[in-house]
């Protein structure tokens, strides 16, 4: 934001000698899949808040995991969905879907990706989307709503070589969309399901074969609805889907056929649709959105035996929808992925494995959004979806970041709104949020809360609220000062500061603070705890000017003599660790230094200035780091996007340049005496994928 020059001390443009020592390389560490507007440290853990629904490692919509576990063995990142997956033979898998790139390659729509995550080659590129994929000998059946494949006329089928992903000539198209193929046992037949009138040029309703020559079969069942899934077991067809007649017979959603294409004599209907088949050699799973099965009850998931059609024991139940179903070779394991957020009553994340009795096991990836399929090659199982994070936790805007850069298990506070301050007391076992929320977890709390820095758990002595949004924390002693656009706190009357105690968030006794005439967006209090700074959008406090930054008495509220020359709109603020350097941002795109005990307090020490405001500031003893929506540093003449720093002692810009991305890039910025951290909007930082949040190691 342009705005008119002001006195300030002059800053060299020549690049600082020394550089900051925090690398500019983030470690990889979990992220969200929102925005971080606050962060603090307890220990080795970083607290962060903001707006967000889930932290974990950005993974992309393909990541292959163990198939026992559930924890991922690599990530190939794709940038959209995978809505198909099959194993290559090699112990990868070829996945279909909706991208653009896969494992940093151009690979659109369709890739192959080895056991350790690899891509490879493999590059058949679809124009259109890819739904299904079924693999052969030596070569890969796709099917989907594409046009073209490698830039040849396919209409929704085609076929490639197995290994170098080549066009081959089979050719039949379809005239509308395929959701679903299988191939039979003697692999000389492709079975093609999805929406469509026509195959090969010839009237076929939703079902239809082909042989490996593109020839059109004369098997045509003659479904009245879109086939979702397809099962082969020797001579006979399963088709899954939403219909209600199906090979000559009334078949409402699941239909056994033979090899003349009519109906097998059993009904096992469904109230509702079928979207996954998977089966052994006597029992075929089933997964959908329904809640019967032959007239029995099955929550969305269910088997039948394949000689009768009857409706077999297991009911592994799921609360959402399944999308798709996976047997092990040993016939012991059915995987499933779908909508889902519990089976058989416990917590599973859209993705769950069951016995072949029906009983659920540990296997546990946790997605954040919708798994779309699961394949099994070796022991390794490929999910696929349109989720950005897999292996990570519901996290509804706050979360905290282990020192080995993963979510903590433990603490899930849940507050329902943003949080756009945290604090924490000095001995670590508090912190203190502070938003537009208006319940934590199970427990009403009104724009402010305490909660246990372990459990999470809400403090039960702090039941008392601010009535408007609290946008900035502090905690000093036994005190907890908070900053918003509040005219109460804690039950007590305070416009836009209070001090609040620490031990049931109360008015602290003889506090009252000047009134600023404006939002208060960050507070700080000295080392030594005697004086309090705030800065926020005002231009006053009480009576008295005061551009964008005041110093308060930290015991009575009453406003110093600190009265700084040079400010404007307040938007972040820093102290370095000794409390010799005040800094705060504004909308004028400048960062004021100032020396509050200096021999010209009120004067500026140095100013910086960023081609975009600075919405977050963290110090240390020698630098300054701040974060925001600038791209360049004008008066250095370098480009910075997002992310600077500068000498404390110069005001000169340093060599830290992570580089995050991001529309309005950084909001908030810590420092402890090993690690800078950064959150915000970004979603990549240096091009790498880090969404959210990042850790950078060294000795700032």
């Amino acid at each position: 934001m342009a705005a008119p020059a002001l006195a300030v001390a002059t800053v060299s443009v020549s690049m600082s000698s020394a550089s900051a020592s925090a690398s500019s390389t983030a470690t990889v560490t979990d992220g969200v899949n929102g925005v971080v507007y606050a962060s603090t440290h307890i220990g080795d853990r970083t607290i962060i808040g903001g707006s967000f629904t889930w932290a974990g490692p950005s993974t992309a919509g393909a990541v292959p995991v163990d198939g026992t576990t559930g924890v991922r063995t690599s990530m190939p990142r794709v940038n959209g969905t995978v809505n198909a997956a099959a194993r290559d033979g090699s112990g990868g898998w070829y996945v279909g879907g909706v991208f653009e790139f896969a494992g940093g390659f151009v690979r659109n729509g369709a890739a192959r990706v080895t056991s350790a995550g690899v891509v490879t080659s493999w590059n058949p590129q679809p124009t259109g989307q890819i739904r299904a994929i079924a693999s052969v000998g030596n070569v890969v059946y796709l099917g989907g709503s594409f046009t073209a494949m490698d830039g040849t006329s396919r209409s929704g089928l085609a076929a490639v070589d197995r290994v170098t992903g080549a066009l081959l000539p089979w050719n039949p198209g379809v005239s509308g969309t395929v959701s679903a193929l299988a191939v039979s046992a003697d692999g000389t037949t492709v079975y093609v399901g999805g929406s469509f009138s026509g195959l090969g040029g010839q009237s076929r309703a939703n079902l239809g074969a082909v042989g490996t020559d593109g020839t059109v079969s004369s098997w045509a069942p003659g479904v009245n609805g879109p086939v979702n899934a397809l099962a082969v077991q020797g001579s006979a067809v399963y088709a899954g889907g939403s219909f209600t007649s199906a090979g000559g017979a009334a078949r409402t959603n699941l239909a056994g056929l033979d090899a003349a294409g009519t109906a097998l004599p059993w009904s096992a209907d469904t109230d509702g649709p079928v979207n996954a088949l998977a089966n052994t050699s006597t029992t075929l799973y089933l997964g959908g959105q329904f809640s019967l099965v032959g007239g029995l009850a099955r929550s969305n998931l269910g088997a039948l035996d394949m000689a009768t059609g009857s409706v077999t024991s297991f009911a592994g139940g799921v609360d959402g929808s399944v999308t798709s179903l996976t047997v092990n070779s040993t016939a012991t394991t059915v995987y499933a992925g779908g909508t889902f957020t519990s089976a058989a009553g416990q917590t599973r994340l859209r993705a769950a494995a069951f016995t072949s009795a029906g009983a659920l096991t540990g296997w546990d990836p946790r997605a954040e959004a919708t798994v779309t399929t699961v394949a099994l090659s070796g022991g390794a199982v490929m999910v696929g979806g349109n989720f950005s994070m897999l292996n990570g936790y519901p996290r509804t805007n706050a979360a905290a970041i282990r020192g080995d850069g993963s979510v903590d298990p433990s603490w899930n506070p849940s507050p329902n709104n943003t949080v756009y301050a945290v604090a924490a007391t000095a001995d670590g076992t508090r912190v203190f949020l502070g938003g537009t929320f208006t319940s934590v977890g199970p427990s009403a709390r009104t724009y402010i809360a305490a909660v246990d820095a372990v459990t999470g758990a809400t403090d039960p002595n702090w039941t008392k609220a601010a009535n408007n949004t609290v946008r900035a924390l502090a905690v000093s002693g036994q005190v907890v000062y908070a900053g918003g656009s509040f005219t109460r706190a804690g039950g007590g009357d305070a416009i836009r500061i209070a001090a609040l105690t620490v031990a049931n968030g109360t008015p602290v006794p003889g506090f009252t603070a000047a009134a600023p005439n404006n939002t208060v967006k960050a507070l700080l209090t000295s080392p030594d705890g005697t004086k309090l700074y705030a800065v926020g959008g005002f231009n006053a406090v009480g009576a008295s000017s005061r551009p964008g930054a005041a110093q308060l008495d930290a015991a009575t509220g009453a406003l110093t003599s600190f009265a700084p020359s040079a400010g404007g709109a307040g938007i972040a603020a820093a102290l370095t660790p000794d409390g010799s350097r005040f800094y705060f941002s504004t909308t004028s795109n400048r960062t004021y230094a100032y020396d509050p005990a200096g021999a010209t307090p009120n004067n500026p020490v140095h100013t910086i200035r960023t081609g975009g405001d600075v919405q977050a500031i963290g110090a240390s003893a020698t630098e300054i780091y701040v974060g925001g929506h600038f791209t360049n540093l004008p008066v250095e003449h370098l480009a910075r996007m997002h992310a600077a720093a500068f000498s404390v002692s110069t005001g000169t810009a340093t060599a830290w340049d992570p580089g995050p991305d991001g529309i309005m890039g950084v909001w908030a910025i810590s420092v402890t005496g090993s690690t800078v951290t950064i959150g915000g909007d970004f979603l990549k930082v240096g091009g790498k994928t880090q969404p959210g949040f990042a850790r950078f190691g060294g000795t700032p």
